[in-house]
């Protein structure tokens, strides 16, 4: 069975999150599609202490 979806939202960014959780919250189905990095598990920080290094500060 192919999947259907009502809506497909391109990127997740701040507006395409938004959108498909209102569209999603009035019933629809909705599919995000978001192009970037896999991450893996070892990727992330194991304790509070190496936390800055994985924090966007402009």
């Amino acid at each position: 069975m192919p999947l259907q979806f009502d809506y497909i939202i391109i990127g997740s960014g701040f507006g395409g999150s938004v959108s498909a959780l209102r569209l999603a919250e009035k019933g629809y189905r909705v599919a995000v599609l978001e192009q970037g990095k896999r991450y893996r598990i070892n990727d992330f920080p194991k304790t509070n202490w190496n936390l800055k290094k994985y924090l966007w500060f402009p």
